[in-house]
């Protein structure tokens, strides 16, 4: 057993808990377009190491189960071919969420037999293709395997750009309305102050947010300044002093801000 001083004990177990808290803080970074396409090419390629790892009997073989018959072969097959569809369709202009749904629901379904066969031939291929539909379900707002009522969509890079500098508009129009709504209501001078720098923050992180994606940068922390932006916004908002058109004003321009939200799950 190595000796460990009494300090690097101390300093390991508080590396570990950094480790461990940072980890499981935060949702993993939002996929670029192109990343997703890029992921489609890899999911295709996964799906016939499996087919192909697969034994042969099996791959013949029709499972029973509590929604009826499923022939394994053609059931590979339209898998097969779903992915095909989401690398063929998928683009800045069409997110294919119709697509991604098929795939992800489909192999929810066999998902679960391997799991409950981790001694059959090519569980281990199946593995690595789970892990990329991880992935892909986490660049549509979902999990893998999907539970009941998913909600699978993707907000793409021009449609989350475009709302990005909307967003930023709009804190620009909103300060206004804010500072002309609240002038004669002392009480709230300091309040309103504050909010009026993180509309400024709000808008300059908007502003960054859709310039990133436009470039297909990283923009997650950008993301995480709006939607920090928004809360302390809001929290002077819920004021009962707060004028209720300008409230109702901020409740109007919600939309873009929204999007950014669920865009990057947070």
């Amino acid at each position: 057993m190595v000796w460990m001083s009494k300090g690097v004990r101390l300093l390991l177990l508080v590396m570990c808990a950094l480790f461990f808290a940072g980890a499981s803080a935060d949702p993993i970074a939002r996929m670029s377009d192109k990343q997703v396409k890029e992921l489609a090419k890899t999911l295709a390629k996964q799906e016939k190491a499996v087919e192909k790892a697969l034994p042969s009997k099996f791959k013949k073989s029709v499972l029973r189960g509590p929604s009826g018959e499923l022939m394994v072969r053609d059931y590979f097959s339209d898998l097969a071919d779903a992915i095909d569809h989401l690398y063929e369709r998928f683009t800045g202009q069409y997110s294919a969420s119709a697509e991604a749904t098929e795939i992800l629901t489909r192999s929810s379904v066999m998902h679960q037999y391997f799991q409950d066969n981790p001694d059959l031939k090519g569980v281990n291929e199946w593995d690595v293709y789970a892990d990329s539909l991880q992935q892909l379900a986490g660049a549509y707002g979902e999990e893998f395997p999907l539970g009941e009522n998913p909600a699978v969509r993707r907000i793409g890079d021009q449609e989350l750009a475009a709302a990005a500098k909307d967003a930023a508009d709009f804190a620009k129009d909103f300060d206004s309305v804010l500072s002309k709504g609240t002038k004669k209501i002392n009480e709230l001078k300091d309040d309103v102050k504050e909010a009026r720098a993180e509309l400024k923050t709000l808008a300059s992180a908007s502003k960054t947010l859709a310039s990133n994606i436009n470039k297909g940068r990283p923009a997650t922390a950008e993301a995480k300044q709006v939607m920090q932006a928004v809360e302390a916004i809001e929290d002077v908002l819920d004021d009962e002093m707060m004028p209720e058109g300008v409230v109702d004003a901020w409740d109007d321009g919600q939309t873009p801000i929204n999007k950014i939200a669920q865009a990057f799950s947070l």
